[in-house]
């Protein structure tokens, strides 16, 4: 079996492994992305509604022309009749499209990439004991490295196989993603040429999530999702219908074809265990998502750079056996124990629509960050 030497293997192509494997390459690092599916020549389709705010999109200086729709405002539905309205520039995104932009800057800046190339075993190999080495086998490589990115998604077989806590029913959205052929003018008529549309209601349509109608070009993302351990009876496609049966939700997707149809996990708890020895988790892997919006992406990103610079800056300073623990302490300055105190504040957003209602009230003016800090709630 062939044998390939690395200085940091990236398993994952997505926007956290991406992003680390850009930096680190731009740093000179000679880095090896695996992912296990296909990629190349159109990216890998994700079961997601891809909004995100036009900050990120200058951010990463996406391309207009990626673009799959420009957002101008958000309408919050709640189910009892209650309409409340959220003004703020964005994006809506094909993942696909997006992820793989992302992965090209990395391979770019000199990364190298492999798709259809799983991890099948991952071990330590302890014999120097002034450093971890890693293995890494894949159906037709042993990959070896000092240092690991696990950017391999919620059930990251990176992480597992080395033995990182699991989540737990209370840390995973189920969600359901339908891609709704209507057409363009259609989307325009129902939904407006520039807004998304969210749906609320914790005691009636969904206990603690929400659901979303995001046009593209001519295309809706149809979502839903709730908190795993809130589902009652597994009876999960009968909760989405009750969302398809809305009145606004039946106008807009009469006559639509659904193109896709996908389920897809989601983590909305930061994992207590984010890096070991020479393993550094990021995104989904690790939890790095809003419990309260399911805002993912940015997170993705910001995660995928902070291993990155935190290795280089442990290598730098010779400060290479604390890197799991500068990794954790970067991370929950950045983000993380903002995420937390959010994973408190949904638990009372969502105990009463009440308190729900009081929250969209708040969010048509204030970011949820700004509710919690000010402790609007």
């Amino acid at each position: 079996m062939e044998e390939e030497n690395w200085d940091v293997i990236v398993v994952g192509a997505g926007p956290a492994g991406s992003s680390a494997a850009l930096e680190l390459a731009n740093a000179g690092y000679r880095v090896k992305v695996i992912d296990k599916e296909r990629v190349i020549p159109d990216g890998r389709y994700k079961a997601c509604g891809g909004a995100m705010a036009w900050e990120l999109v200058e951010e990463v200086n996406y391309p207009a022309e990626l673009i799959a729709r420009e957002i101008e405002s958000l309408n919050l539905h709640h189910v009892d009749g209650e309409l409340y309205h959220k003004d703020g520039k964005g994006a809506v995104v094909w993942r696909a499209t997006f992820d793989k932009y992302v992965l090209d800057l990395a391979i770019q800046a000199g990364a190298d990439f492999e798709e259809n190339t799983p991890l099948l075993q991952i071990e330590e190999n302890t014999e120097d004991t002034s450093a971890v080495e890693y293995l890494i086998r894949t159906p037709s490589k042993e990959l070896h490295s000092k240092f690991v990115i696990a950017a391999d998604g919620v059930n990251s077989p990176t992480l597992k196989q080395l033995g990182f806590p699991a989540f737990t029913k209370d840390d995973l959205v189920l969600t359901i993603t339908q891609e709704v052929h209507v057409g363009a003018e259609k989307i325009a008529e129902c939904l407006g040429p520039d807004s998304v549309h969210l749906f609320f209601g914790c005691e009636n349509f969904i206990s603690m999530g929400y659901a979303w109608l995001f046009p593209k070009e001519d295309v809706i993302s149809v979502g839903w999702g709730n908190l795993v351990s809130k589902i009652r009876d597994g009876r999960v496609r009968d909760a989405f219908q009750l969302f398809l049966d809305l009145p606004l939700s039946k106008t807009v997707l009469n006559g639509g074809k659904v193109v896709r149809d996908k389920a897809h996990l989601i983590p909305v708890a930061l994992q207590t265990e984010i890096a070991r020895s020479g393993v550094l988790g990021v995104g989904d892997a690790i939890g790095a998502v809003d419990p309260i919006s399911g805002k993912g992406i940015p997170y993705a990103l910001m995660s995928g750079k902070i291993a990155a610079q935190t290795l280089k800056s442990a290598e730098n300073k010779g400060k290479i056996d604390r890197l799991a623990e500068l990794y954790a302490r970067a991370i929950n300055s950045k983000f993380g124990a903002v995420l937390k105190q959010k994973s408190i504040m949904r638990n009372k957003i969502f105990s009463s629509d009440e308190n729900l209602k009081h929250f969209l009230d708040l969010w048509q003016t204030h970011h949820s960050s700004e509710i919690l800090a000010k402790k609007l709630l």
